[in-house]
């Protein structure tokens, strides 16, 4: 015997897009599951931890629960030139607290979160789940995945993974504060960057490789940490603060049937940055509509429009994005290095040529 769950929209993964998508479908007054695999929503982070202010539109970026700091500006530094400084205004959160308050907001709007529930099987009457050793049956109307980048939902939808960065950083101390975030461009890390973003006293440190090399990344960041010790921006001991796959191939396919997708399982990070948190909650947001206007028109109409609307909104910038990409990993070893990287990242003019 399973046990058995129902409600009209059943959204998988409370990371930001799927809680904003449970928020919004519940404030539209339809019945809510948010299933979160792991035991806590937010923990292990994975997430460098900067998002750009235009974020405060859904949550509070002066709450120093949930912010370590604010950024200024953002600085480029390529093969170890002098720094490009660009006004990047920001924030640095505290990320596992952040998805916590976002998942918070979704249940008292009256979304049921339900954690330690890991969907895995689609059959013609429902989903089924899994939750502390005992099998979980979910009848739904309507299917919100934003569950990763290896997303179950978009496998149900025949999609299979993209490419991706994989990424891995550590905290240590700084040896002064910092007001900006600092990225690095060099030729062994392929086709990705590596980052310093400061959160007060301390900062995480990572870099991020094309996915194909990923064996290569606890080298490279090894590497890339004794970099900024020998620089004297870090001091002491690093311990680990998490890592991932990010999705830079642009937006997927995003509506089949009842299923929609959002977030990175949608592809909605920028494909060159790999900054992921602000097009997310734009994406988590627009599905919570349109399943919670699937539902009360007993439609499946608002899933293809949400499709097109996310399209029109992100699909430009992130198909400009996603083929610069391609272009800059088939030319990131021939030859000047400084030209490349100016042509293909966002702190300069040359990107918008």
């Amino acid at each position: 015997m399973s046990d058995l769950l129902t409600c009209d929209v059943l959204v998988v993964g409370a990371g930001p897009a799927g809680s904003l998508a449970a928020r919004t479908a519940a404030c539209r007054g339809v019945t809510v599951l948010l299933a979160e695999r792991r035991q806590q929503v937010g923990v292990p982070v994975r997430c460098a931890e900067f998002v750009p202010l235009p974020v405060r539109k859904y949550i509070d970026l002066t709450d120093p629960a949930l912010v370590a700091q604010g950024v200024k500006a953002m600085r480029t530094f390529i093969a170890g030139a002098p720094g490009r400084e660009s006004l990047f205004p920001g924030a640095m959160i505290r990320r596992e607290r952040f998805d916590q308050e976002l998942a918070r907001q979704a249940a008292a709007a009256g979304a049921k979160l339900r954690t330690g529930l890991q969907v895995y099987g689609r059959t013609p009457e429902g989903v089924r789940a899994r939750a502390a050793g005992r099998e979980v049956f979910i009848r739904c109307r309507v299917i919100v995945g934003a569950d990763g980048p290896s997303s179950q939902v978009g496998r149900w939808m025949g999609q299979n993974p993209g490419p991706c960065l994989a990424a891995a950083q550590v905290s240590c101390e700084l040896t002064a504060p910092l007001d900006h975030t600092r990225v690095y461009f060099q030729p062994d890390i392929f086709g990705g960057y590596g980052w310093v973003f400061p959160k007060g006293g301390r900062a995480n440190v990572g870099v991020g490789l094309t996915a194909g090399r990923s064996r290569d990344v606890g080298k490279s960041l090894a590497g890339f940490w004794r970099q900024r010790l020998e620089e004297g921006l870090v001091q002491g001991p690093a311990r680990p603060a998490g890592g991932g796959l990010v999705p830079v191939g642009g937006l997927r396919d995003l509506w089949q049937g009842d299923m929609i997708l959002a977030g990175d399982a949608a592809g909605t990070c920028q494909p060159i940055s790999g900054a992921g948190v602000g097009n997310a909650l734009i994406s988590g947001e627009l599905a919570g509509a349109a399943a919670a206007a699937a539902v009360r028109q007993g439609s499946r109409a608002p899933l293809e429009g949400y499709r097109e609307e996310l399209r029109a909104l992100l699909g430009p910038s992130l198909s400009r994005a996603a083929a610069k990409r391609e272009g800059m990993l088939r030319d990131w070893n021939g030859g000047d290095f400084n030209r490349l990287i100016k042509r293909n990242w966002i702190a300069f003019k040359e990107y918008f040529r």
